[in-house]
């Protein structure tokens, strides 16, 4: 497919993702925080203007973006109307809309526009959840939204993680490039999505690359991996919980009960632990595990034990991906993105051998699916040449 691969190459000889038209293109190569009002909040000051924002959910979210553009906020900020939570999209509703005093329904158009109003930077629509293999409600939702005209939404596109597979993929990659306005895809899933198949990140990056304008929110790392392959932007959530979707109808579950401590980023092994998990396999260890970051001061990564540690949690999280950020934009080109990115991955694959004989416990920590699958897929497909300096 020559097409195919010429576009491809294109884009991996390109300085920064496509830039889609309009109000979005405001949210190009950033990475915003993904998280509640409470929790963003604090962590404005921590998040660099030009190449981040906040994408706020929750109750308090619209409000919440009232207050700060009335506070003179000027940053990027959207909010997710987690319509994917509510209900599942059908062909006939695909969107989760309001009722006007419990007697009219609200138009999307009115609930796009009502975001706008509160000083959101652009709209995100309240889609009902995609569950796997059922393109219709995905095809009826995209026209939908191509047909309102505007240029200052995101079509939000909550997926199950099962239309990553190989056999589902080529339907969605199919919808979706077809749908002209700028998509945002959600991964549903219990605990990491991405570490359910092992089709799920060749799949995801070919989404990003060749779906249009694509944005993947509420991750983790992922983040990093799709800006390296295309995707326009991103955000990643403060906690576990708002690093996937929660397909609709199950219940959230937990790998430990009636534990309070924060997921904690382990910035060598490029993962998210509990701290109770990281105070337990560091018990004994001859040499603490600090941090540096400004947000941490030295602190010891075991130490976030408490629900009051979350708020530190995400501070050190966020300071640790911003210095990512500021290195995968210092490359000039997307294909340098993407050696940049499964080099650095390969290197905290090799750092959990280095850990694990630094606490004495073989296999205590290993290198999950994902990881591993950025550290070894081809940096990119097909390889372009490498960029001139100018």
């Amino acid at each position: 497919m020559p097409d195919r691969a010429n576009a491809l190459l294109a884009l991996g000889m390109s300085p920064k993702p496509l830039t889609p038209p309009g109000a979005v293109a405001a949210l190009t190569d950033r990475m915003l925080v993904h998280a509640s009002f409470d929790a963003g909040y604090p962590l404005l000051s921590l998040l660099p203007a030009d190449v981040s924002g906040l994408a706020l959910r929750g109750a308090k979210s619209l409000r919440g973006i009232r207050e700060l553009r009335r506070n003179q906020y000027k940053g990027v900020l959207v909010h997710d109307p987690e319509g994917y939570s509510a209900a599942a999209a059908t062909t006939d509703e695909p969107f989760v809309l309001p009722k006007d005093h419990g007697l009219f329904g609200v138009s999307l158009d009115d609930a796009l526009q009502a975001q706008i109003d509160a000083g959101a930077t652009v709209a995100m629509t309240p889609t009902g959840y995609f569950l796997a293999g059922d393109a219709d409600p995905l095809k009826a939702a995209g026209d939908i939204v191509t047909n309102l005209g505007r240029d200052d939404v995101l079509f939000s596109v909550p997926i199950d993680i099962a239309w990553l597979t190989n056999d589902s993929f080529p339907q969605l990659l199919a919808v979706l490039s077809r749908i002209p306005v700028p998509k945002v895809i959600l991964l549903g899933g219990q605990f990491d999505p991405m570490d359910k198949y092992r089709a799920a990140v060749a799949n995801l990056r070919r989404l990003v690359a060749e779906g249009g304008h694509v944005a993947v929110f509420r991750t983790d790392l992922t983040a990093f991996d799709v800006m390296s392959h295309g995707a326009f932007a991103t955000s990643i959530g403060t906690g576990g919980s708002l690093r996937h979707v929660v397909p609709f109808g199950q219940f959230p579950r937990a790998s430990k009960k009636k534990d309070f401590s924060p997921s904690v980023l382990l910035s060598d092994l490029m993962t998210f632990h509990k701290g109770s998990l990281l105070a337990d396999r560091f018990a004994n260890a001859q040499q603490p595990i600090t941090c540096a970051c400004s947000a941490c001061n030295g602190r010891g990564l075991d130490t976030f034990l408490a629900k009051s540690d979350t708020f530190a949690a995400h501070a050190h999280g966020v300071h640790i991906w911003n210095s990512w950020i500021a290195d995968l934009l210092s490359q000039r080109v997307l294909f340098e993105r993407a050696e940049w990115w499964q080099r650095k991955c390969a290197s905290a694959i090799d750092h959990c051998d280095v850990i694990n004989a630094q606490i004495e416990q073989p296999g205590a920590f290993k290198a999950p699916r994902p990881l591993k699958a950025w550290a070894e897929l081809p940096a990119w497909s097909p390889m372009p040449a490498p960029a001139t300096a100018p």
